[in-house]
């Protein structure tokens, strides 16, 4: 069966090198381009569901279609449905036809927790693609905090880090906890340290299971071991809001890049997510080479997953 997937806009190469280690026989590739990849699979719909890098996964029900001959799916009757239609990245209304035609095969229109979803993306590059949206896995609809990063961009930032379960791993900015919790529920890592100067947010912390969620601030990290920690993966604040001034970031940034060279190991690795400019040049003042960036989108805004080795 066919189906097509969406994911963080500027992650096609994480997203493809990880699909590339499916069986041809599980999974197989037939396009893939930033934010979007179609593919046939013979796993069920719940495993597809359950890919922790794919922010939504339809059944492909047809491509470059006049609205006119769109297949309507063969759903229970008088069950509801939501239509949704977008237009490159922006949703639009849907046709007045479609709308007809759904309601003519007695689905029931709701935008209250729609039993089904069906979507309608014309894409920038010309592609139409018209599918039936699967369900969601539980996990991607736990209620987020503000400024919480969605689980799915959370696993891509593991992907970039390569985690394996071993891994001893450290979020020096852990917030509310959504890199920390993805290293543990989707990597199943065997040692996550969180580490929050906001200690209103120890509390919320610890409620994760196995998390060591420590009160302190990324500039000293004085619970963590010389060289003590395989993997940093962390998204610090990016100015943006906060009262911060440049220079305060940037001593923020240079004092935790500091300290993450002291508590990381030999051949560890570093993955930050941010949009602060000055990130390359603190890296090169602190003994860190970057390996690979990813420019990304997050809610609309740009900002880049920077992978990093230290030096020494």
């Amino acid at each position: 069966m066919k189906y097509f997937a969406s994911f963080v806009s500027g992650a096609h190469s994480i997203v493809g090198d990880r699909l590339a280690k499916f069986p041809n026989a599980e999974l197989a590739v037939e396009e893939l381009q930033d934010g979007l990849v179609v593919f046939e699979s013979t796993l069920k719909q719940e495993q597809l569901s359950e890919l922790r890098f794919f922010n939504n996964v339809y059944q492909l029900l047809a491509t470059d279609t006049a609205v006119s001959e769109l297949p309507i799916p063969d759903l229970p009757k008088d069950s509801t449905v939501i239509v949704r239609v977008r237009e490159g990245s922006q949703p639009t209304t849907p046709p007045d036809e479609l709308t007809e035609r759904v309601l003519a095969s007695h689905l029931t229109p709701s935008a209250h927790n729609p039993d089904n979803e069906l979507l309608l993306w014309r894409r920038k590059d010309g592609r139409m693609l018209w599918g039936l949206a699967l369900p969601k896995a539980g996990f991607k609809m736990r209620r987020l905090e503000q400024g919480e990063l969605r689980p799915e961009l959370a696993h891509i930032l593991g992907l970039v880090a390569g985690l394996d379960s071993k891994d001893i791993v450290l979020d020096p900015f852990a917030g509310y906890g959504a890199i920390v919790r993805e290293c543990l529920q989707g990597f199943h890592c065997t040692e996550v340290i969180a580490m929050e100067h906001n200690e209103h947010l120890i509390p919320h912390l610890k409620s994760i299971p196995r998390l060591i969620a420590l009160h302190g601030d990324a500039g000293s990290l004085p619970h963590i071991n010389t060289r003590g920690v395989d993997r940093v993966i962390t998204d610090p604040p990016w100015g943006e809001f906060s009262h911060m001034s440049s220079d305060e970031l940037w001593r923020l940034y240079h004092g935790a890049f500091m300290q993450i060279h002291r508590v990381l190991r030999t051949k560890g690795v570093v993955v930050m997510l941010t949009a602060a400019p000055f990130l390359p040049d603190v890296a090169a003042e602190t003994s860190f080479d970057i390996v690979k960036q990813y420019p990304i989108l997050v809610n609309g805004r740009k900002a880049t997953i920077y992978k990093l080795r230290k030096i020494g």
